[in-house]
């Protein structure tokens, strides 16, 4: 089962409990938690693919740039980047899908402390508070 088949779950499992019953929150929470640790691992693997397609993009342009003596130095840019495009998309992929799961961590960091305070807003009410 891959990690987004996993996320999938926990999502399903989160969403099918009661927010108005401070033991489902507890167990949501549980469940938020277990969340953020896939969308870490996620997060962090993405950046890994979006910084290897930049350093191999940089490599390309370098090694044009150093191996063709010829032309100026506007040809030499326009090569390079001819030979970097593939990894220009790759950079720009892999950027797009780091933001991506680092917008879901948020989220559920937010969601997480949403949670929280209905929790102590609930146990407050159950204490006789408002």
């Amino acid at each position: 089962m891959s990690n987004v088949d996993k996320l999938s779950a926990l999502y399903k499992q989160a969403n099918s409990l009661n927010d108005e019953l401070p033991a489902d929150i507890v167990k949501k929470l549980s469940l938020y938690g277990k969340i953020l640790e896939l969308l870490g691992g996620l997060w962090s693997a993405s950046t890994k693919e979006w910084k290897l397609s930049e350093s191999k993009r940089r490599s390309t342009i370098a090694t044009v740039y150093s191996l063709d003596p010829k032309g100026t130095g506007k040809d030499k840019e326009m090569k390079a980047e001819m030979a970097a495009s593939e990894w220009r998309i790759a950079e720009a992929e892999g950027e797009a899908e780091s933001l991506r799961w680092k917008n879901a961590f948020i989220s559920t960091q937010e969601m997480i402390m949403i949670l929280k305070k209905k929790y102590d807003h609930l146990q407050s009410v159950f204490k006789g508070g408002i």
